[in-house]
């Protein structure tokens, strides 16, 4: 017998110590006691922190003496543990199907010798080229795993496949209910060839000889929930335990793709689509009941009339929902909170209907101030419901619409959105797409903000575009928004040296870790503030219980003993960390 480390997915408590027989490999599964109940566990390996006089209990069964699916997907979790500064357990319920994390016996998966890592990129902003390559990279009769950064993307591929490619795939969906479980059995069999999916399809256990990620900068690879850290990266981590080819694919790099490969740019704007629009030359438009001006340059109006004028469809993005970002009494010039944060809210339907931008929730306008008891509310910075309504002004004429989550309808003539108006690329054909306030994109406080500004610049200008397209994009901006957009039409491997060079600077990714800590409870906030600058680490505070701390470093695993030697269980669910190695 020899005593083990244990984790218990079900229970969000780090690892327990059992006897457990000698010939059990790191992974098989286990039952054990915790609290006179019995669980499943996962057999992490000899235990290293034993103290002589504690009493130890022994297994209770064993139900597989060796990990259920493939072992990269073990050496991944181990990876994602270490990394993300969560249990192993927390990893295991996530990648795992509830059917295993709650015991149900399976056949064991047949077994993959290792191969020879590789790594290799495809980049050309034509959506069907792309397309065509990934269908000629599946004719390989490798297994393959294909990662999409929406799951629509991933649903109109598979469903686009010849069938002789159909019959060998699989569309990876939700983890949950039978349909999943068959499908994991299914895949983990290896009678399977190729699994088509968003995120969560980088856990499928395919054991795959090829994996590629399309689109592989988009920032919607990160998950939400534990492990807090992009798909791309753990495909990558995957790639590297398998010994598999590693495609990374899009319109553009990431940085670390970048950093790494160098790859060749082929594809660039062409100078006479892209129009830059100084806004000193422009109209103040206003909306009343809102403080703050509307920029609308002189070129904006006149290319969206002519363009309407022939028919055509065209976007104006202005990233702020709503009519106004914020609401307060004209008397006390308190704002309005949201009831259940304490968020200040954005106007929305008309002024009559608030939402929370934190939280999401929504009420009605007050009929007085709860402060002074006024009855007249004003707006600050006008979203783009205030310009839907001054764009009615200027082009009376013709159909204004905004675009938000809630549309349903398919929109035409000159529509308003926030950056998401660029999914509708994929189905519409917009002649003009317009940014209204490039500065006020480039505003953010995020270390990323310029590498996302370009990105959705960059995709506005060739997403859903085809090579005979005649689209343009015009920006509206001032002298730092100007050189920003010139840059763009330089393309990415001209902005890409000077973002790293920047980053390198100041250790943040790709040469480092961005560690974000959510946590709204003051006395937790301001212990982790005190226990890492005791070991002279720096955090950044932006002073706003609903922003995140932030710590830059070269590896997370100083953090990670920190972080666990200091804060008991019950603080760390008042924790939220999401780790940034991109």
């Amino acid at each position: 017998m020899s005593f083990v480390d244990v984790a218990v997915p079900e229970l969000n408590i780090g690892t327990f110590t059992y006897d457990a027989p000698e010939n059990l490999k790191k992974g098989a599964r286990v039952i054990v006691e915790v609290r006179k109940f019995l669980y499943v566990g996962f057999i992490l390996g000899l235990t290293k922190n034993l103290s002589s006089d504690v009493k130890i209990k022994p297994i209770s069964g064993i139900i597989d003496d060796e990990f259920v699916s493939d072992y990269d997907l073990w050496n991944m979790a181990l990876w994602t543990s270490k990394t993300c500064l969560c249990g192993v357990g927390n990893v295991l319920r996530r990648i795992l199907p509830n059917q295993i994390i709650t015991g149900e016996k399976i056949v064991l998966p047949p077994r993959f010798e290792i191969g020879k890592f590789s790594e290799r990129n495809y980049f050309n902003p034509f959506d069907n080229e792309r397309v065509n390559f990934f269908v000629d990279e599946l004719k390989t009769n490798k297994r393959t795993l294909i990662l999409f950064s929406r799951k629509e993307d991933a649903a109109k591929f598979f469903n686009d496949l010849p069938d002789s490619l159909k019959s060998e795939s699989v569309l990876w969906q939700s983890m949950s209910g039978v349909k999943a479980w068959n499908t994991w059995n299914l895949v983990n069999s290896k009678k399977i060839r190729i699994v088509i999916g968003s995120q969560n399809a980088v856990f499928a256990p395919l054991s795959p000889e090829k994996i590629i990620v399309d689109d592989e900068a988009n920032p919607s690879y990160i998950f939400i929930k534990t492990p807090n850290i992009s798909a791309r990266t753990l495909a990558g981590v995957r790639a590297f335990y398998l010994g598999a080819e590693f495609i990374t694919a899009g319109s553009v790099p990431s940085l670390s793709t970048f950093k790494r490969t160098n790859p060749i740019e082929k594809f660039f704007p062409e100078r006479n689509n892209v129009i830059l629009a100084d806004m000193f030359t422009s109209e103040n438009a206003d909306e009343k009941g809102i403080e703050g001006h509307i920029k609308l340059t002189f070129s904006l109006l006149k290319r969206t009339k002519r363009e309407l004028i022939k028919g055509r469809n065209v976007l104006w993005i202005f990233d702020r929902l709503g009519e106004s970002s914020e609401v307060f009494c004209e008397n006390c010039g308190q704002s309005i909170k949201c009831e259940n944060c304490g968020h200040v809210m954005r106007s929305e339907g008309g002024g009559n209907i608030l939402t929370c931008k934190h939280c999401g929730h929504s009420q009605n306008l007050p009929e007085k101030c709860g402060n002074c008891g006024y009855k007249f509310f004003s707006g600050k910075r006008p979203g783009i419901e205030a310009i839907e309504k001054i764009a009615k002004r200027f082009l009376d004429s013709f159909n204004v619409s905004v675009y938000t989550q809630k549309t349903r309808s398919k929109p035409k003539g000159l529509i308003i959105s926030t950056r998401r108006g660029l999914e509708l690329c994929e189905k519409i054909n917009f002649s003009l797409i317009a940014w209204l306030d490039l500065d006020f994109e480039l505003s953010g406080n995020d270390y990323n903000t310029r590498l996302k500004v370009f990105k959705i610049l960059w995709d506005s200008y060739w997403k859903g575009r085809n090579q005979n397209s005649d689209r343009k994009i015009l920006i509206q901006a001032r002298s730092s928004g100007i050189k920003f957009a010139d840059l763009m039409l330089r393309g990415w491997s001209r902005f890409f040296p000077i973002e790293l060079k920047e980053r390198e600077e100041y250790n943040l990714p790709p040469y480092g870790f961005n560690i974000e800590f959510d946590c709204d409870d003051k006395i937790i906030r301001e212990k982790i503030i005190d226990v890492f600058e005791r070991e002279n680490i720096f955090v950044m505070d932006p002073g706003d219980l609903q922003s995140p701390l932030t710590i830059n470093e070269n590896s997370t695993e100083k953090i990670s003993v920190i972080f666990n030697e200091n804060f008991s269980i019950r603080e760390r669910r008042f924790i939220k960390i999401t780790i940034r190695s991109e």
